[in-house]
């Protein structure tokens, strides 16, 4: 009691928690502490976890642990005696890891969604990932969403984008490997679908729903890696980060489904267009006795004679003219 919250705030999650805070601030609404509409905004962050009475949140240790929260924020105008006060109220719930033995088999997956850009950018994971993955959703964003994926398993997934760029949707994929915070891979399936932008027709980004069906062989995914781990890691690191390279360039290379469509018809609406014009070139103008109608009065003037003339409308009221413009093919 009486200490600043941000101080059990995890020091790689402060800026989130702030711009959070700041967002909520800047946005223009009505709450106040009767009203049960009041908007929140959710974050996923790391809270410093109490070592027990005799140590409390002593920081004189190296050792501190930190607990993964979904903490909801919600910002209330408490009115007392003197004037209103804003309070920030903090809903936080803990993430524990999915698995509790090495290579557990997941009966029932929560599913999770990953959404990267088309150069591989990874620009959005939902919080229902975090008891799978471990990863805070701050953490990976705008990283390379390809580094996740089993290096074994880059060929079969090299397939799979192309198939993604091609159809826009690819129902389910069969059973590959990501690789969890501390780590170590699980197993799992996805449904996988993509977005192409209606004007360039390139695909802008891939959605990925993902099925977790195994857990690693640590269950504990917060846990952080350790150095044998990332040696292996390493491993052949030219050959998949190839691999890699293949799958953005069939993201940005390879003709899209609603391209090749548009292509199409493009091409029949260009071939419609050129037979409707030469069906317009072919057909010869009528003639200048067949427009004009009978006129009594032969001392007409040239004006009114232009104004009996279906075909010749010409600015100059000239005979000539009349009879020049009634012979010129439509354009």
């Amino acid at each position: 009691i009486g200490r600043s919250f941000i101080d059990f705030v995890h020091p790689r999650d402060r800026s989130t928690f702030a711009s959070q805070i700041t967002n909520g601030l800047a946005t223009p609404k009505v709450v106040n502490a009767q009203s049960p509409e009041n908007p929140k905004s959710t974050m996923v962050c790391r809270i410093r976890r109490y070592r027990g009475l005799t140590t409390g949140f002593a920081i004189k240790e190296n050792n501190v642990n930190f607990m993964a929260f979904l903490l909801k924020l919600t910002f209330k105008n408490i009115s007392d005696e003197d004037n209103k006060v804003m309070y920030l109220i903090i809903h936080a719930t803990p993430f524990y890891s999915a698995f509790n033995s090495p290579r557990e088999m997941v009966k029932k997956p929560i599913p999770f969604v990953v959404r990267h850009a088309a150069n591989g950018n990874l620009e959005y994971i939902d919080h229902e990932s975090v008891p799978y993955l471990g990863y805070m959703p701050q953490d990976i964003y705008n990283k390379d969403a390809l580094l996740l994926y089993h290096p074994d398993d880059l060929g079969y997934l090299r397939h799979v984008y192309e198939t993604i760029v091609k159809e826009g949707t690819l129902t389910r994929s069969k059973c590959y490997r990501m690789m969890a915070q501390n780590g170590d891979y699980l197993r799992l399936e996805t449904e996988w679908s993509s977005f192409i932008n209606p004007w360039s027709k390139k695909l802008e980004f891939i959605i990925g729903k993902h099925y977790v069906l195994e857990g690693p062989v640590n269950p504990d995914v917060f846990q952080e890696p350790d150095t044998w781990t990332l040696k292996l890691i390493n491993i052949d690191k030219n050959r998949t980060q190839l691999l890699r390279e293949s799958i953005i360039r069939i993201m940005n290379e390879v003709l899209t489904k609603p391209a090749e469509v548009a292509k199409q018809q493009m091409s029949i609406r260009c071939q419609d267009l050129a037979s409707f014009m030469e069906s317009l070139m072919e057909e010869q103008p009528k003639t200048e006795d067949d427009l004009r109608l009978e006129v009594q009065d032969a001392d007409n003037s040239y004006y009114e004679r232009d104004s009996v003339m279906l075909g010749g409308i010409s600015p100059h009221h000239e005979y000539n003219d009349s009879k020049s413009s009634t012979e010129t093919p439509l354009s």
